[in-house]
């Protein structure tokens, strides 16, 4: 590899300080800034884009997966009142519609991006949350194993944000591995699962669109006429909450790195040729289809798994093949082991046992080689399989809120968060109703 040597040797400039500092402005984040700021303490949450939302937003991601056990969501909280919140933006027949937080049918799982940015910047501006957007995280000043502050590249320039606990919410474990924590990454072959491109199709006649055997059928005989090159084995789609528009979460980017600049480049290429390819197989095969039109893209490609930090426990596949609880468990979930198959084709589910639940223990969003670090988002530690159980948009939003919860303990308790006791944070959290 062809390198350059270059030292960046300046003055930074210190344009927030604060008791905590959340990095990344997704699900997982936004809901560990809302939790620290509502528990007293001084809170920076860092976005790099222009709004708030990550997957749910950049990435159309939509619905929120399941994460139930006896018909009522795992997942409570902050999570909910952004869930709740969406309802008043929307149409009046789906406002109307009874609706019942503890339980959440298909049609309060969906997700609309641009409701999503709103409500989730809503909940932030209201809890006292700082935000500073634009901002993307270059670097991490260090004293000793601690972080002092972490370093951004603006439009500005170089800037810092100097904090006493960081919450990493990059969804990556960018700022874990800037400060020198150790990552898992992938399956046994070093692969980590597929990414997609979400679309959303307008204008599709729903009353002569085919059911999923159909389309299927459809989508089979054009694959083995080498008329369609995406390695996923069927075409996934949901409703929305317009009848006419249809979200198809069904492209696969395969053996690219969502840590990779270049690879994450050439996924981004190779998502939206997939949209293509699949807008003209549906408009020009498929029944309902003759009028559709494409009426929203995903802005980032959709990145299911990427690095893992190691933290004070790793959890595994046996935690959810037992249903293991833990007391000092800051997340509950079970949603199934859901793994696109890194290489191709194919999807392997295995459901949890009915009615139950593993949990996610504190010592799991604490990362070994930290001392005020915390995880909020995707990149706990959970091994390949647990991950992706654990990765989808409820848990995640359960992992922020602990999180959050538990920076603002170690503050106001002077302690550094590997120091603080698990216990606690679990008995806070379901002093607040969330756990």
């Amino acid at each position: 590899m062809n390198t350059l040597n270059y030292t960046v040797n300046r003055d930074i400039p210190v344009v927030e300080s604060a008791d905590v500092v959340v990095v990344g402005g997704g699900p997982g984040g936004v809901c560990a800034a809302v939790a620290a700021a509502r528990n007293g303490v001084k809170t920076v949450l860092v976005e790099r884009y222009g709004a708030l939302g990550g997957m749910a937003s950049f990435g159309e991601v939509s619905p929120f997966m399941s994460n139930h056990a006896h018909g009522k969501y795992l997942t409570k909280g902050i999570f909910q009142e952004w869930c709740s919140r969406m309802r008043k933006y929307l149409v009046s027949e789906i406002k109307e519609q009874k609706y019942d937080e503890s339980y959440m049918d298909f049609y309060s799982r969906i997700v609309d991006k641009n409701v999503s940015m709103l409500v989730l910047e809503e909940l932030c501006l209201e809890s006292g949350v700082k935000l500073l957007y634009h901002h993307n995280l270059s670097d991490v000043i260090m004293d000793g194993g601690k972080i002092e502050a972490a370093v951004f590249s603006s439009k500005s320039g170089y800037v810092a944000v100097k904090g006493k606990v960081f919450i990493d919410s990059t969804g990556d474990g960018d700022l874990a591995v800037l400060s020198g924590c150790e990552a898992m990454y992938g399956n046994e072959d070093g692969l980590c699962q597929p990414m997609t491109t979400c679309f959303k199709l307008s204008g599709i006649d729903r009353s002569r669109y085919p059911d999923r055997a159909g389309v299927n059928a459809i989508y089979d005989r054009l694959k083995a006429e080498g008329k369609i090159n995406c390695p996923r084995e069927n075409v996934l789609w949901f409703n929305t909450w317009i009848d006419e528009t249809v979200h198809f979460n069904t492209t696969r980017i395969i053996k690219k790195s969502g840590v990779n600049a270049v690879e994450l480049s050439e996924a981004e290429i190779e998502g939206r040729r997939q949209v293509r390819e699949y807008y003209g197989f549906l408009k020009n095969h498929v029944p309902g289809c003759e009028n559709a039109r494409i009426s929203s893209i995903a802005h980032h490609v959709g990145v299911r798994e990427s690095r893992r930090i190691k933290g004070k426990i790793v959890q595994t596949v046996e935690d959810f093949d037992t249903a293991r609880k833990y007391p000092d468990a800051v997340a509950k979930g079970s949603y199934s082991i859901d793994i696109h198959n890194p290489s191709g084709t194919g999807t392997y589910l295995k459901k949890i046992a009915a009615d139950d639940y593993y949990e996610i223990s504190y010592r799991a969003i604490v990362p070994e080689k930290s001392v005020n670090l915390l995880m909020g988002c995707r990149a706990i530690s959970v091994d390949h399989a647990l991950h992706s159980s654990s990765r989808v948009i409820p848990p995640v939003c359960a992992v922020g809120e602990g999180a959050g919860t538990a920076a603002a303990m170690a503050v106001k308790s002077s302690v550094y968060p590997c120091d603080l006791d698990g216990r606690l944070v679990n008995a806070a959290l379901k002093e607040k109703g969330v756990m």
